[in-house]
């Protein structure tokens, strides 16, 4: 326990509701005097801190010393608390994703730990290819796994072995979500009178197949079948019959299992009546997506 000399002050701090004096070895004492006042400050762990769920403190002095002791203020930093099991919340809810893994502010006291992800959609835990993994103290650590899509993902573990957690944040890119249905409104997509399209490039997920609408305000409408993907990502190239419009709508519709469609890879090759310039390529429906991988 410090002795401050010159006030004959015994200070001693305790944790657990002082059942446990924190250790001499780990306290340095400091003492600055001001206008006749002393401040004392006391330091754990060379300024690293205790990590505890209370700080009380003893303080001591003769009667006799006119020693007055006039406030005393521990300094707090709010920690999280040890957990083993505990999954952390849902993160980045709000869209389909391509996750592709997690970065993870920690501590597991130096002691290895095993956690996965766990998807919103389906709740299968996907491995991360990183643990067991040991954090020293608090410290920030990448984790990558084999990519899924999901709307929301979070860190669960079943080992038992307690760690401190502080942040988690999910590394994914946009994905297209699984509808049945996308369409557009009638639209000129910026033509000036006139226009036709001649082919469309279709990116898109599907496990059955898919129909691609194409609809005139003065022309007969254009129905083309897509094969299924199998559940993989396909790009179809399809070249269309005459047609002619001022305003067009476009849709793609499944009835067995719904689909994806990527609007930034897709292409419709899009002209002017009469025109002598080259096909405008334009992207005019389906979900986001984004290339990218920071894990």
């Amino acid at each position: 326990m410090p002795v401050i000399t010159d006030l004959s002050l015994t200070i001693t701090p305790s944790t657990a509701l002082y059942t446990a004096p924190v250790n001499d070895g780990i306290i340095n004492a400091y003492e600055s005097v001001q206008e006749g006042r002393h401040a004392v400050v006391l330091d754990f762990n060379s300024g690293g801190g205790i990590y505890s769920r209370d700080l009380g403190t003893i303080f001591q002095w003769p009667a006799q010393s006119g020693t007055i002791l006039y406030v005393w203020q521990p300094a707090i930093i709010p920690m999280p608390e040890g957990t083993y099991g505990r999954a952390t919340d849902w993160l980045d809810s709000g869209g389909a994703k391509f996750i592709q893994g997690v970065i993870i502010e920690a501590d597991s006291f130096n002691t290895p730990k095993t956690f996965f992800l766990q998807d919103a959609d389906t709740l299968a835990l996907h491995p991360l290819n990183e643990t067991p993994a040991t954090f020293n103290q608090q410290s920030v650590k990448a984790f990558s796994c084999v990519p899924f899509v999901a709307h929301s993902a979070r860190v669960i573990s079943t080992d038992g072995v307690e760690w401190r957690v502080w942040s988690t944040k999910l590394v994914s890119q946009p994905w297209p979500e699984l509808c049945f249905n996308w369409q557009t409104e009638m639209t000129s997509l910026g033509m000036i009178g006139w226009g036709h399209v001649r082919e469309m490039n279709v990116p898109y997920v599907s496990t059955s197949g898919v129909t691609l609408v194409l609809t005139f305000d003065a022309w007969p409408t254009i129905t083309l079948p897509l094969p299924s993907s199998n559940g993989l990502q396909s790009k179809l190239k399809v070249t269309l019959p005459a047609n002619k419009f001022k305003l067009i709508g476009l849709q793609t519709f499944s009835t067995v299992d719904p689909h994806r469609i990527f609007a930034d890879d897709l292409q419709l090759k899009i002209g002017r009546w009469g025109r002598t310039d080259e096909y405008q390529i334009l992207r005019p429906f389906g979900g986001p997506s984004r290339t990218g991988a920071t894990v």
